[in-house]
């Protein structure tokens, strides 16, 4: 603790804040996983998840235009998951658009929503990434909503 004088000859003491080491982008990553694993493990989870990205992805949708589309298939390939109406998705895939969903509603970022379009810098990374490491699976299942959509005639 530091001590200073005030004008009336009074000592005070403030304390120091002091921050360990950041964590590693490893340690992010992995709480992140192991996260994202447990949600997974209860539906009702996932759908509380699904229900603050949506908040979330209305609240900013003028920073978030780069992802908008691809973030709002995500959201729906989960809610179809839950609904246990679409399982052509690997478990790895849903641990990674569980664990970007996360680290987009968590408030602690490492550059801060407040900031306003610059804030969400890392959160749109997170889900391009996320988003760009499951596309493939992501475009099966737009192909899946518009077959259910549009059922073949007979």
């Amino acid at each position: 603790m530091s001590s200073s004088t005030t004008s009336r000859g009074d000592q005070t003491s403030t304390p120091t804040l002091t921050l360990g080491p950041a964590p590693s982008r490893s340690e992010v990553t992995d709480t992140l996983i192991e996260a994202a694993r447990r949600v997974l493990r209860r539906r009702f989870r996932v759908v509380l998840l699904i229900r603050d990205a949506y908040a979330h992805l209305e609240a900013n949708a003028d920073a978030l235009t780069a992802v908008w589309a691809d973030l709002q298939a995500a959201l729906r390939l989960l809610v179809a998951w839950t609904r246990r109406s679409y399982r052509k998705v690997s478990a790895a895939s849903l641990v990674l658009l569980v664990a970007a969903l996360l680290y987009f509603v968590t408030p602690v970022d490492v550059i801060p929503d407040a900031l306003g379009v610059l804030g969400f810098v890392d959160d749109l990374a997170v889900i391009q990434t996320a988003v760009e490491t499951v596309r493939e699976e992501l475009e099966q299942f737009r192909e899946w909503e518009k077959k259910r959509a549009f059922p073949p005639s007979s």
